[in-house]
Order: structure tokens, then C-alpha cells, then sequence
């Protein structure tokens, strides 16, 4: 299974052939009138995905008395993607006896002996955009050897924090605090209304983040407001950025993963999420302010956190009973294939006596 790279090659057939012949895995475009691949699923983003392969054989053409007067099957040949065809022919002088099937020579021009009938093959073969695995829809829907399970459950991942040292998760930290009554942690703290992180008198712009002892793949995060009269010393222009080989939330490189401007809040401890895309795990996140909603002395976070993605695998599935003594460290992941195998085959293949050494 595969997508498509690019428009097939297009031919342009010297012979009078119907679109009446036998199709395997193929079809022809209602918009263009081109053949093509047969379209069998969608991805995860909605882009089509073809048949691997497939053909298109045309029904019996009877020559008459002009067989001895063709050569080529098509005449214009325009190379387009990544994709790929092939043209073969085969010919009888009764319409029942047939050669075997031959390939075009590279011009197009015909290998068969000349007789009276001929019918052409036409093979396609699609081409790939990249070398991502794609994984159909159907792949999970349909497939009765596999199934889907959860690893990690999404869920915001920081935890309410009782000091900078509090958590075996990691540590908070920011570029500046106003003291240690308004300090990094107190973002994280949990507790609505009394503690929020706050800069140092003077500085409205800098950054507050999590540095976790493990990397994790966040894809969404929340600030809230502060409590009191502070909303206009909310952050209002941010990034979100993302670090691999921080060591201390402050060092290190840093990728930006998200953008924000013009936030505002109208009402005290309240949440606001921001979602984006990220496939890649990182050891430290951090916003960056550049500007707040207009307080002159410093810029306040009532709350931050970050949500962590949900992660799953597949699995091979296994739902019958066997007399047998499975070792502890067996385990049901596998690969995924597409040839399907009956249930005698797969009890078969587990009675193979096989030890790891």
C-alpha cells in the first residue's frame, strides 16, 4: 500500500482499445479519463492511498486486414512522479491461442510477431513521496490480528509542587523572580488563588518553564490568570520553545513550537489552553514573553502547565486458548504484515519449538 508520487505517466495510445477490458487494482479517473490506481483508503490526514499495484487488460482486438500495418502500441510516452508502468502485448491468429506476453521495446514500438489479434497489458506501479511507512485507517479498523493499545494516557504531567525540590518529576524554573514569595515553583503549585510566579521588579520580559528528568512529547499547555488586580501583568506575546540538552531550564538550545500574541484575560484564575503540533520529545519547555498587558514594574503567571501526548502500539492479538507453558518473557508485540494466516497456521507457528538462547 502506498501513495502515489505524482501523476502516473501518461500514454498515448496509437491503437483504437476500449476502456472495457479487465481491471485488477485499477480504474479510470472520472475527472482526468486517465487510468490509475485504484484508491483504497485514506491516512490519518485524509491524503489518498492507492494499491501498491495493479493492471489493465484490454478485451480481444481483431486487426483485420490492417495487422500487418501497426508497430507501436503508443506513440507519446511523458515521464510524471515517481510512479511507474509497463506495457505488454501478446497476439493470436485465431483469437484463442495466444503467445505469451511481451514487453514494449523502451520507444514503445511492439515485440510480437504481427497476426491478426492483440490484446495490451497495461501494469502500473505507484510511486513513493517518502520513505514514511504510511499506516491506513483500515489498517486499524479492519485488520483481525492486531489491535490498538495505550500506552500513555494524555494528561497534564506537572505536578503541583510544594517547593523547587518537591518532585522527583523535575524542577521549575524562570530567569528572574520578584522573591522568593513569587518563585518559579509557585506556578506549580496548584493552589488557585494565593501563589503565582511574578518577575523581578523592573523586568517585564522572561521566560518560565519545567525541566523533566525524562523527555516527554507535549502537544498542548495552559496558563491562568492571576488572582487580584494583576491581569494586565499577564504575559500578552509569547513562544513556547522546546530544548533537548538543556541542563538547567536555562541553557542549551532552544526550538520554538509554538507562537501567541495579543493574550489577554478578563477574569481572575482563569485557564487558557493552547494546543499545536509536536511529534518530537524534549527534556525542558519554557514560554518566552516579550511584552505584558500593560503593567509598567513586572509580568505574572497565576498558573503553568503541560500536557503530555497520548502514546499508543499496536499489538498482536491473542484470543484463543493453547496447552502450553508460556515463557515470562514473551511478549505479544510483532510486526504488521499484510498476508493474513488462518488460525491452525498461527497455533502452527507457536508450537515451533524455538528457544531463545
Amino acid at each position: 500500500m502506498s501513495l502515489i508520487g505524482g501523476n502516473l505517466e501518461k500514454k498515448e495510445i496509437g491503437l483504437a482499445l476500449s476502456v472495457s477490458g479487465t481491471y485488477k487494482n485499477t480504474e479510470i479517473d472520472k475527472t482526468t479519463g486517465h487510468l490509475r490506481l485504484t484508491q483504497i483508503d485514506v491516512d490519518s490526514t485524509e491524503n489518498p492511498i492507492y494499491a501498491a499495484e495493479g493492471s489493465w487488460t484490454s478485451d480481444v482486438i481483431n486487426l483485420g486486414d490492417i495487422f500487418n500495418s501497426y508497430e507501436k502500441v503508443f506513440t507519446t510516452n511523458t515521464m510524471n512522479g515517481l510512479s511507474s508502468f509497463a506495457v505488454l502485448t501478446r497476439v493470436s491468429d485465431n483469437g484463442a491461442n495466444w503467445s505469451d506476453w511481451l514487453p514494449l521495446a523502451m520507444d514503445g514500438t511492439i515485440q510480437s510477431d504481427m497476426k491478426q489479434y492483440i490484446q495490451v497489458r497495461i501494469d502500473l506501479f505507484a510511486g513513493f513521496v517518502s520513505d514514511v511507512f504510511v499506516i491506513a485507517k483500515g489498517d486499524f479498523e479492519d485488520n483481525p490480528y492486531i489491535k490498538k493499545h495505550t500506552n500513555i494516557v494524555g494528561d497534564y504531567v506537572v505536578p503541583k509542587l510544594t517547593s523547587n525540590t518537591s518532585s522527583q518529576t523535575g524542577l521549575a524554573f524562570s530567569e528572574t523572580i520578584y522573591s522568593t514569595s513569587f518563585a518559579a515553583w509557585k506556578a506549580f503549585s496548584g493552589i488557585d488563588n494565593s501563589e503565582s510566579y511574578v518577575t523581578k521588579s523592573g523586568v517585564i520580559e522572561g521566560f518560565l518553564g519545567f525541566y523533566f528528568n525524562n523527555e516527554i512529547r507535549i502537544n498542548k499547555y495552559k496558563v491562568r490568570s492571576m488572582a487580584g488586580a494583576y491581569l494586565s501583568s499577564m504575559p500578552k506575546n509569547w513562544v513556547l520553545e522546546g530544548s533537548l540538552n538543556t541542563t538547567d531550564g536555562i541553557n542549551g538550545t532552544w526550538i520554538e513550537l509554538d507562537k501567541r500574541s495579543n493574550q489577554s484575560w478578563s477574569t481572575n484564575n482563569t485557564d487558557k489552553e493552547y494546543e499545536f503540533f509536536n511529534n518530537i520529545k524534549y527534556r525542558s519547555y519554557r514560554i518566552k514573553w516579550t511584552a505584558n498587558n500593560g503593567h509598567a514594574s513586572y509580568t505574572g503567571i497565576g498558573a503553568l502547565n503541560f500536557y503530555q501526548s497520548s502514546e499508543s502500539t499496536l499489538l498482536l492479538k491473542r484470543d484463543y486458548g493453547f496447552n502450553m507453558n508460556i515463557d515470562s518473557t514473551r511478549l505479544e508485540s510483532g510486526s504488521i504484515h499484510r498476508q493474513q494466516i488462518t488460525r491452525s497456521q498461527w497455533i502452527s507457528i507457536d508450537r515451533l519449538d524455538v528457544k531463545r538462547q
